[in-house]
Protein backbone atom coordinates (compact mmCIF):
# COMPACT_ATOMS: atom_id res chain seq x y z
CA UNK A 1 0.00 0.00 0.00
CA UNK A 2 2.69 2.37 1.06
CA UNK A 3 4.66 1.28 -2.55
CA UNK A 4 1.53 2.23 -4.35
CA UNK A 5 1.47 5.60 -2.74
CA UNK A 6 4.95 6.41 -3.45
CA UNK A 7 4.48 5.00 -7.02
CA UNK A 8 1.27 7.76 -7.14
CA UNK A 9 3.69 10.47 -5.87
CA UNK A 10 6.82 10.16 -8.28
CA UNK A 11 3.56 9.65 -10.87
CA UNK A 12 2.07 12.62 -10.33
CA UNK A 13 5.36 14.58 -9.65
CA UNK A 14 7.29 13.71 -12.86
CA UNK A 15 3.98 13.28 -15.12
CA UNK A 16 4.06 15.68 -17.74
CA UNK A 17 0.84 18.47 -18.06
CA UNK A 18 -1.86 16.96 -19.87
CA UNK A 19 -1.44 17.08 -24.03
CA UNK A 20 2.06 18.14 -23.51
CA UNK A 21 5.50 15.91 -24.57
CA UNK A 22 8.12 16.29 -22.55
CA UNK A 23 11.29 18.12 -24.60
CA UNK A 24 13.88 15.94 -22.54
CA UNK A 25 12.65 12.62 -21.47
CA UNK A 26 15.31 10.36 -19.70
CA UNK A 27 15.53 7.39 -19.02
CA UNK A 28 14.90 8.09 -14.90
CA UNK A 29 13.45 10.52 -13.37
CA UNK A 30 14.12 11.48 -9.68
CA UNK A 31 11.87 12.87 -6.76
CA UNK A 32 13.26 13.79 -3.80
CA UNK A 33 11.74 12.02 -0.47
CA UNK A 34 13.25 12.41 3.19
CA UNK A 35 15.44 9.50 3.13
CA UNK A 36 16.78 10.60 -0.14
CA UNK A 37 15.78 10.27 -3.54
CA UNK A 38 12.86 8.16 -5.90
CA UNK A 39 14.15 6.88 -9.35
CA UNK A 40 11.81 5.68 -11.22
CA UNK A 41 12.92 4.09 -14.64
CA UNK A 42 10.60 5.70 -17.08
CA UNK A 43 11.29 2.66 -19.46
CA UNK A 44 10.72 -0.42 -16.74
CA UNK A 45 8.50 1.41 -14.47
CA UNK A 46 10.94 0.08 -11.57
CA UNK A 47 11.23 2.80 -8.75
CA UNK A 48 14.76 3.00 -6.28
CA UNK A 49 15.29 4.66 -3.44
CA UNK A 50 18.51 6.02 -3.60
CA UNK A 51 20.00 7.69 -0.18
CA UNK A 52 23.52 8.56 0.74
CA UNK A 53 26.74 11.40 0.31
CA UNK A 54 28.93 11.87 -2.25
CA UNK A 55 30.66 8.97 -4.18
CA UNK A 56 28.84 6.38 -1.67
CA UNK A 57 25.26 6.87 -3.12
CA UNK A 58 23.54 4.11 -3.63
CA UNK A 59 20.24 3.24 -4.94
CA UNK A 60 17.84 0.02 -3.84
CA UNK A 61 14.69 -1.04 -5.70
CA UNK A 62 11.64 -0.53 -3.59
CA UNK A 63 10.24 -4.11 -3.40
CA UNK A 64 7.09 -4.49 -5.42
CA UNK A 65 4.36 -5.70 -2.75
CA UNK A 66 1.61 -5.56 -5.89
CA UNK A 67 3.27 -8.12 -7.34
CA UNK A 68 2.90 -10.90 -4.50
CA UNK A 69 -0.92 -11.17 -4.59
CA UNK A 70 -0.74 -11.63 -8.46
CA UNK A 71 2.43 -14.44 -7.91
CA UNK A 72 -0.21 -16.26 -5.47
CA UNK A 73 -3.11 -16.00 -7.64
CA UNK A 74 -1.91 -16.89 -10.69
CA UNK A 75 -0.91 -20.46 -8.86
CA UNK A 76 -4.67 -20.65 -7.82
CA UNK A 77 -6.41 -20.00 -11.32
CA UNK A 78 -6.04 -23.58 -12.64
CA UNK A 79 -7.39 -24.56 -9.56
CA UNK A 80 -10.42 -22.43 -9.60
CA UNK A 81 -10.73 -23.44 -13.78
CA UNK A 82 -10.65 -27.04 -12.85
CA UNK A 83 -13.38 -26.31 -9.53
CA UNK A 84 -15.43 -24.08 -12.26
CA UNK A 85 -15.89 -27.23 -14.71
CA UNK A 86 -16.66 -29.82 -12.76
CA UNK A 87 -19.51 -27.62 -10.80
CA UNK A 88 -20.64 -26.89 -14.30
CA UNK A 89 -20.60 -30.70 -15.13
CA UNK A 90 -22.92 -31.92 -12.99
CA UNK A 91 -26.77 -32.35 -13.37
CA UNK A 92 -29.13 -29.53 -13.28
CA UNK A 93 -31.29 -29.88 -10.47
CA UNK A 94 -33.87 -30.03 -12.46
CA UNK A 95 -32.62 -33.41 -13.87
CA UNK A 96 -31.82 -35.11 -10.37
CA UNK A 97 -35.77 -34.28 -9.48
CA UNK A 98 -37.39 -37.38 -8.83
CA UNK A 99 -40.44 -38.14 -11.30
CA UNK A 100 -43.83 -38.68 -10.47
CA UNK A 101 -43.60 -42.21 -10.41
CA UNK A 102 -40.71 -42.51 -8.12
CA UNK A 103 -42.43 -40.40 -5.71
CA UNK A 104 -45.59 -42.75 -5.67
CA UNK A 105 -43.23 -45.27 -4.86
CA UNK A 106 -41.69 -43.34 -2.15
CA UNK A 107 -44.88 -42.86 -0.44
CA UNK A 108 -46.12 -46.14 -0.05
CA UNK A 109 -43.04 -47.47 1.15
CA UNK A 110 -43.52 -44.40 3.80
CA UNK A 111 -47.08 -45.49 4.54
CA UNK A 112 -45.78 -49.34 4.90
CA UNK A 113 -43.24 -48.36 7.03
CA UNK A 114 -46.02 -45.85 9.70
CA UNK A 115 -48.79 -49.07 9.46
CA UNK A 116 -45.46 -51.52 10.83
CA UNK A 117 -45.02 -48.66 13.43
CA UNK A 118 -48.01 -47.80 14.83
CA UNK A 119 -49.15 -51.75 14.88
CA UNK A 120 -45.86 -52.50 17.00
CA UNK A 121 -46.95 -49.77 19.23
CA UNK A 122 -50.49 -51.08 19.32
CA UNK A 123 -49.03 -54.46 20.15
CA UNK A 124 -46.51 -53.20 23.05
CA UNK A 125 -49.63 -51.15 24.14
CA UNK A 126 -51.35 -54.46 24.79
CA UNK A 127 -48.97 -56.60 26.43
CA UNK A 128 -48.39 -53.66 28.63
CA UNK A 129 -52.00 -54.21 29.52
CA UNK A 130 -52.12 -57.33 30.19
CA UNK A 131 -49.15 -58.02 32.29
CA UNK A 132 -50.90 -55.04 34.24
CA UNK A 133 -53.69 -57.45 35.08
Amino acid sequence: MVRVAVLMLVLTAVAPARGQEPENRGRYAFVPVPEGALRLNTQTGEVSLCSGEGVALACRPVPDTAAAPLADASGRIPALEARVEALEARPAVGDILPDEEALDRVAVLADKVMRRFFGLVREMKRELEDEEL
